[in-house]
């Protein structure tokens, strides 16, 4: 799920492949989102970036920045959030923070 070019890893734009991804998985009529229940009017349709904001404490234009594969830089605390939101495998947890995190990215090489 990773983006090469040449040897750089560029992962910005693979963060937000990978957040579109997690987030397209959702199945429409999910009564809920990690732990939380998602409001009826939403049920039957997939699940929009402004409810994974929500879920998580940020702005929609900010998580849509994360999706967008902008360069910006999430906390950790945020991270651990969208990955409980998102209901991550351990492995699914760490391609997520290895893509947001420039330190982790270089120790994984």
């Amino acid at each position: 799920m990773t983006v090469m070019m040449g040897d750089r890893l560029e992962a910005p734009s693979a963060l937000g492949t990978f957040l579109k991804m997690l987030r397209g998985r959702i199945p429409p009529d999910a009564a809920t989102l990690g732990r939380y229940q998602r409001l009826p009017v939403r049920r039957g349709r997939r699940v929009t970036q402004e409810e994974i904001a929500e879920l998580v404490g940020v702005t929609r234009g900010w998580y849509r920045l994360l999706e967008s594969g902008a360069s910006v830089r999430a906390s950790m605390k945020l991270l651990d959030r969208l990955a409980q939101a998102l209901v991550l495998t351990p492995d699914e947890r760490m391609m997520l923070f290895t893509l947001a995190i420039p330190e982790m990215r270089q120790l994984t090489r």
